[in-house]
């Protein structure tokens, strides 16, 4: 349970760091807070997982705004991403040892915070799928620190 949003906390800030590749979005840099609450889709188990929430804190400066995921993981590819105002949409899919991960994602950012969704799809080997929903939440905390 623990290494699944571990997972999925991963993905949102490998996809996240994708979106920061425009510094003409409405964002500070600093220290930022993101919390993502997920929910888990299993439709071929017989119990659901309930709700996971996660949290994680980073320093984004100018130099982050690009996409350094994009270059160093090559299991992974940007298959579309759109900027309109503060507005940021995506579109990824990584592909590692037979699991393939599909993942969409808009968030809306606001100078010292941002909302958005991330939707993702997993299709391991034997063609079993794990869906995913995660609410995702920003607010910048202050100066980075050193």
């Amino acid at each position: 349970m623990k290494r699944a949003g571990k997972l999925f906390l991963g993905l949102f800030l490998a996809f996240a760091s994708l979106t920061f590749v425009y510094a003409a979005v409405n964002m500070q840099e600093g220290e930022w807070e993101t919390t993502m609450e997920i929910k888990v889709e299993m439709p071929e188990s017989p119990f659901q997982m309930p709700p996971m929430t996660f949290k994680d804190k980073q320093c984004l400066t100018k130099e982050d705004f690009v996409p350094k995921t994009a270059k160093k993981d090559k299991n992974c590819k940007v298959l579309d991403q759109k900027i309109t105002g503060n507005k940021v949409v995506w579109k990824v899919k990584c592909v590692t040892e037979g699991v393939t991960t599909i993942g969409e994602g808009e968030i809306t950012y606001g100078g010292i915070s941002y909302n958005g969704i991330m939707k993702t799809k997993t299709t391991d080997s034997t063609g079993q799928t794990t869906d995913s929903t995660s609410k995702l939440t920003g607010r910048r905390l202050g100066a980075c620190k050193k």
